[in-house]
């Protein structure tokens, strides 16, 4: 539970929607990290799903144990190839971290990036 804002920030949701021509390649890139990342530390869950009624929507979903973790996390190689397959989207991806949605969703990852800039990546 994160004691500023009373949110827990414990689980990044983020919709996608890709070309036909770039979706092979974000899913290829999404599925290329997530045995790495299922084994960090503090993840409880990494999944890609395809979506049955839209075949362009890609849904991918993490939980992690704490806020540290996903701090962590967001620092990392790893995440930053989550990022690169957010880059191909042909719009605007639906992007939930705890209970912060949309813009903010993606204002608050920046924010960690920017944040912990000065920290090592880590990989764990």
């Amino acid at each position: 539970m994160n004691s500023d804002n009373g949110l827990s920030l414990t689980t990044c949701s983020i919709d996608m929607r890709f070309a036909s021509k770039e979706l092979d390649h974000a899913v290829r890139l999404l599925r290329s990290v997530m045995g790495s990342i299922q084994a960090k530390r503090g993840c409880l869950a990494c999944r890609i799903g395809m979506d049955a009624a839209h075949a362009d929507l890609v849904h991918y979903l993490e939980k992690w144990e704490s806020e540290e973790a996903f701090r962590r996390h967001v620092r990392s190689e790893e995440f930053r190839r989550i990022l690169i397959a957010v880059d191909l989207c042909c719009e605007e991806p639906g992007i939930v971290i705890g209970n912060l949605s949309g813009h903010s969703g993606m204002a608050y990852l920046r924010k960690l990036r920017e944040e912990d800039s000065k920290i090592p990546i880590s990989n764990d």
